[in-house]
């Protein structure tokens, strides 16, 4: 495939992800036109704008939801990088901007850097995909994910996310086409956005370190030692984006809250009206995130014993419903084997990562409330696909049926966030033609899409007759 075709490629993906999006919110009635209650970037952008670094010494919209007071003044404590990458659009548009289409961008951008990575894992014989498989792949990570829900509506929380999994989708492809330089830029632009996340740099380092030859086994003993070192060029690469965000944020701490070992969160935790009783990070939250991340479902609330129409709460009081429910495929990795790799190192690489972004996730506070989904869980989401792509088995109707049951899962959460729990009457009723007419899309397409997957099977070999081949630098 030309340079020009994979472009081509990845802006047909790009505006139908974002026509999609657009669609559904416009169907949820989700206004695009403006910026939402709780625009904390937008507000940190107008107020750059007007040569200052707080949000204002009067109480705003923003004073509720995670406020900051130093000196009288407010400030956003959360990273700086979505503010500045939509301080251009804002200086352009002004009241024209809105938070909602700009995270529409943000998810749209995601799902092109998931399919470009497929892509590559597919050049570089990683996986044993093929185009078209990588396309369904990329289609469940945009829409059979929390992906979904957390795109639609803009928000400061739900854009940093997403900005931030962008981030590390681009991390782990620049580190499988071995570009370490934008690797580690990569790093340090999670660490502007959502800085516990920045645990992601372990891919590239196990990688790298690999690639120096540590850790391989030659003449049956294991290597702890490298067998070459680094260039300073190699040096450079890993160092000077690494430092350049750090001092960004370092300078930005120290203007804002005084200090540059101040996140903000310290001076949240002294002044606002939420509290963490065990601070911001413990082992006390681990059994109720483990709880919301892996076993809670939606709520069922009975008026009495005859009553015929139980209300199914999805908002589940606002503590969100587990992985298991929101995307149903990664169920395949609790009951069927992953099947022989092509790259089993590779596969060691992912779950290390998957596993270290886990870490500040289950020890974090308040466990992603308010959500449908557990939100919390995103930074692994790009790693678990990956890991998906490199099982052994094709994808067949049993994965297009967890894909369409994660589908229709997240556009009822969205339908549920976004504009109000569904109706219990299931026969009639807006919420219930909304629930069926969204049940028959995506059984057309999970039909349409094990048709196209059945011929493209009957025209190629099984995967375990075909040995992995070598791998070549293939840039994508």
């Amino acid at each position: 495939m030309t340079r020009l075709r994979r472009r081509l490629v990845d802006l047909a993906i790009f505006v139908s992800v974002l026509a999609l999006l657009a669609l559904l919110a416009g169907i949820l009635q989700i206004d695009a036109g403006k910026v939402t209650t709780s625009g904390h970037y937008v507000w940190q952008v107008e107020a750059w704008l007007d040569g200052r670094f707080d949000l204002g010494p009067s109480p705003g919209p923003w004073v509720v939801d995670d406020k900051i007071t130093v000196n009288g003044h407010y400030y956003l404590m959360y990273p700086p990088l979505p503010a500045m990458v939509m301080l251009p659009f804002v200086w352009l548009l002004g009241d024209g901007f809105s938070d909602v289409w700009f995270t529409w961008g943000v998810a749209a951008l995601g799902a092109v850097l998931m399919f470009r990575t497929l892509e590559l894992m597919r050049h570089r014989r990683i996986t044993r995909r093929t185009t078209l498989e990588n396309l369904v792949l990329t289609a469940v990570f945009g829409f059979g994910t929390i992906v979904l829900w957390l795109s639609l509506g803009g928000k400061v929380w739900f854009t940093g996310q997403l900005m931030s999994t962008a981030g590390i989708v681009l991390v782990l492809h620049s580190t499988i086409c071995r570009r370490w330089w934008l690797a580690w830029l990569g790093v340090g632009l999670i660490a502007l956005t959502r800085t516990t996340e920045v645990v992601v740099g372990v891919v590239p380092a196990l990688v790298y370190l690999r690639d120096l030859g540590v850790g391989r086994r030659t003449a049956g003993r294991w290597n702890l030692r490298p067998t070459r070192w680094p260039s300073l060029r190699e040096v450079a690469a890993a160092v000077l984006p690494l430092a350049v965000c750090g001092a960004i944020l370092l300078a930005r701490n120290r203007l804002y809250f005084g200090s540059v070992t101040s996140t903000g969160y310290d001076i949240h935790t002294a002044n606002d009206i939420v509290t963490f009783p065990y601070g911001l990070m413990s082992w006390h939250y681990v059994w109720p995130n483990f709880v919301i991340d892996f076993l809670r479902f939606p709520d069922f609330h009975f008026t009495g014993v005859n009553d015929a129409h139980p209300v199914m709460s999805l908002r589940a009081n606002g503590m969100g419903t587990s992985i298991f429910f929101s995307t149903p495929l990664m169920l395949l990795f609790l009951v069927s084997s992953q099947g022989r790799a092509a790259d089993r190192w590779m596969r060691t690489v992912m779950w290390t990562g998957t596993a270290a972004l886990f870490v500040p996730v289950i020890l974090f506070q308040a466990a992603g409330y308010d959500q449908v989904g557990a939100r919390y869980l995103l930074p692994v989401y790009p790693t678990l696909f990956l890991l998906l792509a490199m099982r052994a088995d094709r994808i067949g109707p049993r994965w297009v049926t967890l894909a369409g049951l994660g589908v229709f899962s997240n556009i009822l959460l969205a339908k549920a966030f976004w504009a109000g729990p569904l109706s219990s009457q299931w026969v009639s009723g807006p919420s219930s033609r909304f629930a069926w007419g969204a049940a028959a899309i995506v059984m057309a397409v999970c039909a349409l899409t094990c048709w196209l997957l059945a011929g493209e099977n009957q025209a190629r070999p099984d995967p375990g007759d075909t040995a992995p081949e070598p791998q070549h630098r293939i840039r994508s």
